[in-house]
């Protein structure tokens, strides 16, 4: 009898996105939609290349609403490509409705596609066991596998998830709790539906549940490494081995330009901290922190046309703040007076979009004070 199986575990990959609310140019856009479909060819790949008997695929696989049918027919020649089978549990952005991407065309024998109950599937030859549910609408707000419960005939049992885990009351997606999910008695559990990977169960070494998270980063909230987990399977949980395979990652920096005294010096501050790694080809969330000379105004649209080849696609905040020493000036001045009013506002003011104006203003007014006119405002 089979005491080990090795399965690749993946989804999230929201074939189809169209990154419209992502702030990239449309080029890019169609260019990071075109990505996702080459990461999911990056995984049958790795399928083979790691000589993985099962392929999990945990929900989400499309996201169904922008997804094309000629997208969906190449994930079902690469999957027939494949020779082994393939397990998905469609998930609330991919769910069994008319019209979805699963209805379009005929899948391949190798592959199968949980219905809106909980089924099971069997594969003698590894005395293995994988257990699922599709969702038939976009939202579930039960969880299916409450009384579930995987037989005990001595084989392995995997149990695939896409859900909420330990979530707040009233998640319409697929609540379920650590206890449930002990409960349904299986080797493993297979989560998806949260973007990042993450073991939610673990005991004696082996993992017992997790989220592989997305296979190719969507946003500014779905940091780090993204890719794909490849499991040994053997009793009571599994050894895992993470495979990263997202082409690009978001990341989110703050670079402090303190002392800076141009646009020049800015970037080279921001050049040596971006890692080299990363510089082209992530797309970057950067902050830029510090106290600055009140004559050094920042351009954002200059800085982000000098550092356009620093990632794919930039992100740039500003949190610098003016360098003024309020005692520098005379209290009974017309400068004097006016630090001293916006300093008195910026000590009782919460909100921070409103602290920021003040600040500007702070500055500009003392710029004008000097020159008697602001350039480049």
């Amino acid at each position: 009898m089979r005491e080990v199986v090795r399965i690749m575990q993946a989804g999230d990959l929201h074939l189809g996105t169209p990154f419209s609310g992502s702030g990239f140019p449309v080029e890019k856009a169609r260019k990071r939609r075109r990505e996702l479909l080459g990461t999911f060819r990056k995984l049958v790949e790795a399928v083979v290349e790691q000589k993985a008997e099962l392929l999990l695929l945990t929900g989400d696989v499309f996201e169904a609403d922008w997804v094309s049918e000629a997208e969906v027919a190449e994930v079902r020649q690469l999957l027939a490509g494949l020779n082994r089978p393939v397990l998905i549990t469609p998930g609330n952005h991919d769910c069994l409705q008319p019209g979805g991407p699963y209805s379009f065309g005929d899948w391949p024998d190798n592959v199968h596609i949980f219905g809106p109950q909980v089924e099971a599937v069997s594969f003698e030859a590894y005395h293995l066991t994988v257990h699922g549910y599709g969702y038939g609408a976009r939202w579930l707000k039960e969880n299916p596998f409450r009384n579930y419960r995987v037989p005990e005939d001595g084989g392995l049992h995997i149990v695939m998830i896409h859900g909420s885990f330990d979530a707040p009351e009233g998640t319409p997606y697929l609540p379920i709790s650590a206890a449930e999910v002990k409960n349904i008695g299986a080797d493993y559990a297979a989560f998806g539906h949260y973007h990042q990977a993450s073991v939610l169960l673990d005991q004696a070494g082996l993992m017992q549940a997790a989220y592989a998270g997305s296979l190719e980063p969507l946003g500014y909230d779905e940091p780090g490494e993204h890719g794909a987990f490849l499991l040994e399977v053997t009793r009571g949980g599994a050894r895992v081995e993470w495979l990263p395979l997202a082409q690009r990652a978001y990341c989110s920096l703050e670079v402090d330009i303190s002392g800076a005294q141009s646009l020049f010096d800015i970037v080279e501050k921001v050049n040596t901290v971006v890692p080299a790694a990363s510089k082209g080809r992530d797309l970057l969330d950067i902050t830029l922190s510090g106290a600055l000379d009140p004559g050094l105004i920042l351009d954002r649209e200059d800085l982000l046309e000098r550092l356009q080849d620093i990632a794919y696609h930039l992100r740039l905040v500003d949190d610098t703040h003016p360098d003024i020493d309020g005692d520098a000036f005379a209290a009974h001045s017309a400068q004097g007076r006016y630090v001293a009013r916006l300093r008195e506002r910026l000590e009782s003011e919460t909100d921070e979009a409103k602290r920021r104006t003040l600040e500007r203003a702070l500055q500009l007014g003392l710029l004008a004070y000097e020159r008697g006119k602001v350039v480049n405002t």
